[in-house]
């Protein structure tokens, strides 16, 4: 299964969200910053990062920004409450797999996710 980081300073909304896709097998870490989110990058393997935009001191976006700056080319899905279109066209600009407007459906979480982390390998079937 993945390696998901969520990063939201709303500690129910993290909570929410770390929940939901353990549920579905995932390692999930939190961070409650940017600055502890970049961290999380150096030090893990990341398969995707689920990032709030209105965090204080540093946004989603540039969350974004110092990913880019890093090299990495972790998918990130932003979720937020306060998103507008400029908003959304910036994030999509600098590379986020999309924004998920909240409040959202844990459904529509598991779908976004599902859009972008890696397939499981299946197993071929035993019949020649």
């Amino acid at each position: 299964m993945a390696t998901i980081l969520v990063t939201d300073d709303d500690t129910a909304c993290r909570e929410t969200i770390l929940k939901t896709l353990e549920r579905e097998g995932h390692t999930l870490l939190g961070a409650c910053d940017v600055e502890s989110a970049i961290q999380a990058v150096k030090r893990n393997r990341l398969d995707l990062i689920v990032c709030d935009y209105r965090m204080p001191g540093k946004t989603g976006v540039d969350l974004l920004i110092e990913l880019e700056a890093l090299g990495s080319h972790i998918p990130v899905l932003i979720v937020s409450a306060f998103a507008d279109p400029q908003t959304e066209a910036a994030a999509k600009r600098l590379g986020a797999v999309a924004l998920l407007k909240k409040p959202f459906r844990r459904q529509q979480l598991l779908e976004y996710a599902a859009l972008v982390l890696p397939q499981e390998s299946k197993p071929f079937p035993a019949t020649f």
